[in-house]
């Protein structure tokens, strides 16, 4: 977990901005998805393994964090980079191309602090 709310602030506020830069097209999804590295399971801000002071801190930020818990569970845990999903390896139900994937990450990007986001 964080060692203080400030610093967990700081990593929201740069992660937002990575949504934004991919949203708008100025960074590649591929390019996001290496940069972001799955922020929101990465720090466990789902509260596992949290003390209690981690899960105040946590609860105070919930709103800043609920766009990254849905850009893990609805983009990032489903898309593939196949752009036929259906086909091969890939071919569980709910998968996804890049291309629904970056559809996706445009709805989150327009929820975050800010507003909506306008594509280059």
């Amino acid at each position: 977990m964080y060692p203080n709310e400030s610093e967990l602030v700081s990593d929201l506020d740069r992660h937002d901005d990575l949504v934004r830069l991919c949203a708008s097209g100025d960074l590649p999804f591929w390019d996001f998805c290496a940069s972001y590295d799955n922020f929101y399971w990465r720090y466990s801000l789902d509260g596992d393994g949290a003390d209690a002071k981690d899960l105040t801190v946590l609860g105070r930020l919930a709103d800043r964090i609920a766009p990254h818990q849905h850009l893990a569970d609805t983009v990032l845990a489903s898309v593939c980079s196949d752009s036929h999903p259906e086909k091969g390896s890939y071919g569980r139900p709910g998968r996804f191309g890049p291309e629904e994937a970056m559809v996706r990450l445009r709805a989150i990007a327009d929820g975050l602090p800010g507003g909506a986001v306008l594509q280059s």
